[in-house]
């Protein structure tokens, strides 16, 4: 593995982690005080995003990030919680994806239909 492939790994790690951090905080006004955003990270330096099969498994954990970070909103019995999930998963997915920036992972959020187009 060259360095090169090596620090982009690197900085492409921290930026989904920001992109993460950042979604939950957006929404942090939304709830009570005891409730503090969360934050998670999302490891791939074993991925080789050249790779469709990679770039899909990236999203994947991208994804399951994102319920982790939001998840504190998500109470299926109100609506408006649920709401907030909702928002919460959708702009953190987007800004993580955004935060990549690798065209393989670009095209697995733009083929996932749970989705919302307008977030997009």
């Amino acid at each position: 593995m060259s360095s090169h492939k090596t620090f982009r790994v690197a900085r492409y790690a921290a930026c989904a982690f920001t992109a993460l951090a950042c979604g939950a905080a957006a929404h942090a006004s939304d709830v009570p005080a005891a409730e503090a955003p969360a934050a998670t990270t999302v490891q791939y330096s074993d991925l080789d995003l050249s790779k469709q099969a990679d770039a899909q498994a990236l999203y994947s954990r991208l994804q399951r990030a994102a319920d982790r970070v939001c998840v504190q909103y998500k109470e299926l019995r109100n609506l408006d919680r649920m709401k907030l999930y909702n928002e919460c998963y959708q702009d953190t997915l987007a800004r993580a994806v955004a935060n990549v920036d690798h065209a393989m992972v670009n095209a697995a959020y733009v083929a996932d239909e749970r989705v919302r187009i307008a977030s997009r």
